[in-house]
């Protein structure tokens, strides 16, 4: 999907995901400090602005479209310079990324699927810090909000799946993921956003530096 279609039915009046978003991202960088920052899914790169360069030592990016990789390129390498680091990849169980602090993954669990999720957690555990997720309660609003580009939204409302946080939270903990909180955001539309952060126990961490140890 192109991003510029992408973002303007994300940021519509009617939707306002885009702008709750931009703040939820605020919240997230604010409450943990992070010297390292991994965002999964991070498409045009919607609240790296709010990222501050003075106490950040790293950001990697991962998403599968090379055309969003780019345009986050072109919109904050100039601010960011050599600490962003941007990666595309599918976000699954094969997936190892770099350690940080603070991985953000909002809105991609709904296509990557709460097991297969769950699964690149776990794998990573001994990488992350803190995990902060973001998920949507559709209601009767459906997945896809009604806009003027509603139909570009046909092929991904088709992979999508509906992730109750409950769901997430039961999967997480398979993964030894301990759940720290949670939050709420009513849209414009009747939809909400549900942020759930974890850490992964000690005993996941611990298990991942050994599996990872050199021979």
């Amino acid at each position: 999907m192109d991003l510029e279609v992408y973002e303007r039915h994300m940021s519509d009046a009617r939707v306002g995901q885009l702008q709750q978003l931009h703040a939820i991202t605020g919240e997230q960088l604010c409450e943990y400090s992070p010297r390292a920052i991994g965002v999964l899914g991070v498409a045009g790169g919607n609240g790296f602005d709010l990222i501050d360069p003075q106490t950040t030592d790293a950001v990697f990016g991962y998403d599968v479209n090379a055309d969003y990789l780019d345009a986050c390129e072109a919109r904050y390498r100039d601010g960011l310079g050599n600490r962003l680091h941007l990666i595309e990849a599918c976000v699954d169980r094969l997936l190892r990324i770099e350690r940080v602090d603070l991985l953000i993954a909002n809105l991609v669990i709904e296509y990557v699927g709460v097991e297969e999720f769950a699964s690149f957690a776990g794998a990573n555990a001994g990488s992350i810090g803190v995990l902060s997720c973001v998920i949507q309660r559709n209601g009767a609003a459906g997945f896809v909000s009604s806009t003027a580009y509603t139909s570009s939204f046909d092929i991904l409302a088709s992979v999508s799946s509906d992730i109750e946080p409950e769901m997430l939270e039961s999967a997480m903990l398979g993964a030894a993921f301990v759940a720290v909180s949670r939050c709420e955001y009513p849209l414009p539309n009747g939809k909400t956003l549900i942020r759930q952060d974890f850490r992964p126990s000690s005993g996941a961490q611990s298990n991942d530096a050994a599996g990872h140890a050199p021979p």
